[in-house]
């Protein structure tokens, strides 16, 4: 410990060569490892369902190093230039940033759907103002916000790091560097360090742990529940002195442990891993040991090969090849999508396996173009590291250039303007089916109209993603109190909120009574979901299930339960040992699961009335609509991307068969091998690619009351 508290570096020791000589060529491979399996992740290489700890692997790099040149600096002079500090990260971080900003807004101009333009250039600025991570913690709060579309959603990390390095250094400025206390006695500074990384590991780690678990949505994202990973290589950096100490075997044990703990994550972890929380602790802790290693044993085992020349490229060019893959492969998803098996649109917005190849390769020759034309000669351009002042200027002028670029995308966007998409001119449904469509609703007739004609969510009756409670019954109440000539309690996740604008009507013809309870992604089967926006257990949605079932058994005089929800949950739907469902496996777990529920639901209702899920289109339908004049050309096949819930359906009746009914609307949503997107009344049928708009839903009210008063006979 005595050599911990040991000035470490002398005076006059920040000559050229002097870093040269503190170099680490290990170091430089662990960023192309890092970068290599953030990229694969992204690309969908399933062998790699961890990948995304190799952005854990550059936090703790990232703490490391930044920590150990404060710590040097703080050393050599006993002080910490704070111009000195913030003109460097200007010179390193955003030249190539603004660069990739005003590239993926020029690109985005040309290959996304005018209609999904504002909400990139939001993402933009977000970016280039560094605070990217807190408006995708935002937007995960949103059911409809599509975070993984969005080409900078790669730049959270950036604004996490950032934002700790605004903390951080300022932190030490005020514990050590206001009072001198490093050049009386660098025992005390080192003390002082200490202590306030330890506050910021424990504090930060508790918070991860706690929020991971919980389900919040901005746990991925958030500074307070990243600042631990930064802090854990800043620590390390702070006991550099002892490391020396160790004994090669020791470090080249550390390295080889340290390796198998990175790659084990890589391997084994997946989407459905709580994370960050303490399942990040094991990438974090193989960093670590991989740092450690390489002190005494750089040139031996994993801190050897490295160190070779082909990683030491990669890991050159990681801070490009990081920021240009992103948008290359979510931008080629966007304008040249790949269709799943099912009919759906790919998870991720993926693009085909060719075109996602090719994304790689320009994403990887743009890196190293940009590394070497804008990178590196910024980074040292002389005109920019003989003034602090000039780099903090020139650091406006970049940031301005991003926000004048997702400005001008915002502008193009609201200048482009729509059209009511024209009504189908014929649809071959069954006479039955048309006489009982509605013609006097106002329904979304442009795509953006579509894309609004949505329920709002966070409302006490259709929540969001982070409320528990249930509230009485009277406040979720459509219709009269007492007397309706039909009572139904309508139930279930964002598939049943789509067909309350058409029980709201019926209730309002009707005279019917309609209690209405949802939550987006949350089944009324009871089991555990994978919450797919906060990456981890939606924990949320079980216990609101709960509450939910208590309240519906205080209505009194229930006709029916009717359920609405998603085919999905054969992917999302976790299994005892928290892994995801598979096709093989998801018949017994809705079956567990329905068997909790439905006999419940069953005492409270004579008819429990499950809705078969909508047709899917393979797009976005808004979007698709977007792109063309001729509304056939978002039209889909019927045959695949329709009754995708069969497992589930059967699995719910054989829980309560002598409740259980099932409504289908296929016939009429889609009554030809090729699906609409536009009814006969010219109204947009879907809001994205799997829910309908409120219009269109409402203008079924009569075929919904018609088929609920069947199922309840």
């Amino acid at each position: 410990m005595s050599s911990l508290l040991v000035n470490p570096t002398t005076p006059g020791e920040d000559s050229r060569s002097a870093r040269r000589a503190r170099f680490r060529g290990d170091i430089e491979g662990l960023r192309a490892v890092a970068v290599t399996v953030v990229v694969a992740f992204h690309a969908g290489l399933g062998l790699v369902s961890g990948g995304f700890v190799g952005v854990d692997v550059f936090f703790v790099l990232s703490g490391f190093l930044i920590t150990g040149l404060l710590v040097d600096e703080l050393a050599r002079t006993g002080r910490i230039s704070l111009t000195h500090f913030y003109a460097r990260r200007v010179r390193r971080l955003l030249p190539l940033a603004a660069l990739v900003l005003a590239t993926t807004a020029a690109a985005t101009q040309v290959l996304v759907p005018a209609i999904d333009r504002a909400g990139v250039a939001v993402d933009l600025a977000a970016a280039a103002l560094g605070v990217a991570n807190w408006r995708f913690a935002l937007e995960a709060t949103q059911y409809m916000a599509d975070t993984d579309k969005s080409p900078v959603l790669h730049f959270w990390s950036l604004g996490v790091e950032e934002q700790f390095y605004v903390v951080w250094p300022l932190l030490l400025v005020v514990l050590i560097g206001m009072s001198g206390v490093a050049r009386r006695s660098w025992a005390v500074a080192f003390r002082r360090m200490a202590w306030a990384l330890g506050g910021v590991f424990v504090v930060s780690l508790l918070l991860s742990i706690q929020q991971t678990s919980s389900g919040a949505a901005g746990a991925y994202y958030g500074l307070h529940t990243r600042a631990w990973e930064l802090a854990a290589g800043g620590g390390l950096a702070l006991v550099r002195p002892v490391l020396g100490q160790l004994t090669r075997r020791a470090a080249t044990g550390a390295a080889w442990l340290g390796a198998a703990l990175v790659v084990g994550s890589v391997l084994l972890m997946d989407e459905a891993t709580p994370f960050p929380g303490l399942a990040a602790a094991v990438p974090v802790l193989g960093t670590v040991l991989l740092l450690v290693g390489g002190v005494k044993a750089g040139d031996r085992g994993v801190s050897a090969l490295l160190s070779q020349a082909g990683p030491r490229f990669v890991g050159r060019v990681s801070y490009a090849w990081y920021l240009w893959h992103w948008p290359c492969l979510v931008l080629a998803g966007a304008r040249w999508p790949e269709v799943s098996a099912d009919g759906a649109a790919s998870p991720g917005n993926h693009a085909r396996p060719l075109v996602v190849v090719a994304a790689l390769v320009v994403s990887f020759l743009l890196a190293v173009a940009s590394h070497y034309l804008v990178e590196q000669p910024l980074r040292a351009a002389q005109f920019l590291t003989v003034s602090r002042r000039r780099s903090a200027q020139w650091g406006g002028v970049f940031v301005a250039t991003s926000l004048v670029a997702a400005c001008g995308l915002a502008v193009s966007t609201k200048l482009a303007g729509e059209q009511p998409v024209a009504a189908v001119a014929s649809v071959k449904a069954t006479r039955g089916a048309t006489a009982h469509l509605a013609t006097d609703v106002e329904g979304p007739r442009t795509p953006s109209d579509a894309r609004a004609s949505r329920p709002k969510d966070s409302t006490p009756c259709y929540t969001g993603y982070a409320t528990t409670d249930a509230p009485p019954p009277e406040e979720c109440r459509i219709g009269r109190a007492d007397g309706g000539k039909k009572t139904i309690a309508l139930l279930g996740d964002s598939h049943a909120q789509q067909w309350l604008p058409a029980l709201a009507r019926a209730a309002e013809e009707k005279g019917w009574t309609v209690y209405h309870y949802a939550k987006p992604s949350c089944t009324m089967t009871d089991v555990p979901i994978f919450h797919v926006q906060a990456k981890g257990r939606y924990t949320a949605c079980e216990e609101w299930r709960g509450h939910v079932l208590d309240q519906v058994s205080k209505i009194d005089g229930l006709d029916a339960v009717v359920i609405g929800r998603w085919k999905d949950y054969k992917d999302i739907a976790l299994q005892a040992d928290g892994s995801r469902a598979t096709p093989d496996t998801i018949a017994d777990l809705w079956s567990k699961g329905s068997a909790r529920t439905y006999p419940t639901l069953a005492k409270v209702a004579p008819r429990i009335v499950v809705m078969t899920d909508t047709p899917r289109p393979p797009h976005d339908v808004p979007a698709c609509l977007s792109r063309t004049e001729d509304a056939a050309d978002c039209a889909f096949d019927r045959t695949a991307t329709t009754h995708q819930d069969g497992a589930l359906l059967a699995a719910e009746k054989a829980a309560a068969p002598k409740a259980f009914r099932t409504i289908d609307l296929t016939p009429v949503i889609c009554p030809q091998q090729s699906c609409p997107v536009v009814s006969p009344a010219g109204l947009i049928m879907y809001r994205d690619s799997n829910h309908l708009t409120d219009g269109y839903s409402e203008s079924l009210w009569k075929l919904m009351a018609s088929e609920l008063t069947k199922a309840m006979a």
